[in-house]
């Protein structure tokens, strides 16, 4: 999910949906009485033909089928030429929608935060090509120059031929090792071959850092090559494989507790929906091929009203698949049960 803009205090959240299980969170978020406007088709009154209007309805109730969320109540506002009454739209992956709601409860907010990963991250972005080196860091706030970082380094450098090329790469190396250290990952990017180059060397001297590095091809330098790492995904990249590692990493205390036999780690669907239902569940991992089935549904409303975690592991990486082969559900629980 993405949070396209919002004034909480003042009701208002405009959204993106992503992925289906954005939509389970969804389900939780709108509720009666709230309004909602999109695009959506609706019939004209002359003609009978539909056309593409935004519309805005007041929400009487959802259903939460999986790949859509329907949302039906009545329209409070829409274009004249079109039919008023009731109407539904279906969210889904892809859809913009704005949603007012007479209060944002907490609960609410960090439920949307939480599916649209608001992450603290730092991004060290250089893009190097024909002599220039130009430096900024991405963070999840935008797009701030090198100097924001550290004063004491340009944003940009330039390198001759002869004697000062040996100088530019020592400065280049300089900084992205000083930066390395306080960022989360290096992009090094550009049109040409010289980002290869420069990972060569920076590899070389400084081995403990590269596997912070990853390459990524753009067709200028500058602030508008910067834009373009973004818009061919490498910060995606790097979110993503920041999702990855958190998965692989819950699944690795499941496995410990499964493992060592403590009694805290179980997988058996039964067992699980027990374990649920009695508060035992500190952590609940569950494929996310299976939120939308009914039983399930209600083994998360069970931990997430007994106060437990709920950890949708993907199945598009090996320790999601690990899951799937046992049952596709599993808990690592606050105590054994008897």
């Amino acid at each position: 999910m993405q949070i396209i803009d919002q004034d909480t205090k003042e009701g208002y959240m405009k959204l993106k949906v992503e992925k289906d299980e954005d939509l389970w969170h969804l389900k939780y978020v709108i509720e009666e009485g709230d309004l909602i406007k999109t695009l959506s088709p609706r019939t004209i009154i002359e003609g009978r033909e539909k056309k593409k209007c935004m519309i805005k309805l007041e929400v009487e109730k959802t259903d939460f089928q999986g790949s859509r969320l329907r949302t039906t109540g009545e329209i409070i506002e829409a274009p004249e030429d079109v039919e008023h009454g009731y109407h539904t739209f279906n969210l889904e992956p892809g859809k913009e929608f704005e949603v007012w709601k007479e209060e944002w409860k907490e609960f609410q907010i960090e439920r949307v935060k939480k599916a649209a990963r608001i992450e603290n991250y730092q991004l060290l972005v250089c893009l190097v090509d024909k002599g220039e080196a130009d430096f900024a860091v991405i963070t999840e706030t935008g797009i701030k120059d090198l100097a924001d970082v550290d004063v004491n380094i340009p944003g940009k450098m330039y390198k001759t031929e002869g004697e000062e090329k040996e100088v530019f790469y020592g400065e280049l190396m300089s900084v992205l090792s000083r930066n390395g250290e306080k960022v989360d990952r290096i992009i090094l990017a550009g049109p040409g071959f010289e980002k290869e180059n420069v990972y060569s060397r920076f590899k070389e001297e400084y081995p403990g850092l590269k596997d912070k590095v990853m390459l990524q091809d753009t067709s200028v330098t500058g602030y508008t090559g910067i834009q373009e790492v973004i818009k061919r995904g490498a910060v995606d990249k790097v979110i993503d494989e920041s999702r990855v590692s958190e998965e692989v990493q819950l699944m690795e205390e499941f496995l410990k507790h499964l493992n060592k036999e403590d009694g805290k780690g179980i997988y058996k669907p039964k067992e699980v929906a027990r374990a649920a239902e009695i508060g035992a569940v500190e952590k609940l991992l569950i494929n996310d091929d299976l939120i939308t089935e009914e039983r399930y549904e209600k083994v998360m409303e069970a931990v997430e009203n007994q106060g437990g975690e709920i950890n949708i592991i993907h199945t598009d990486h090996e320790a999601g698949r690990k899951l799937k082969s046992l049952s596709g559900v599993a808990a690592v629980l606050r105590y054994e049960m008897d």
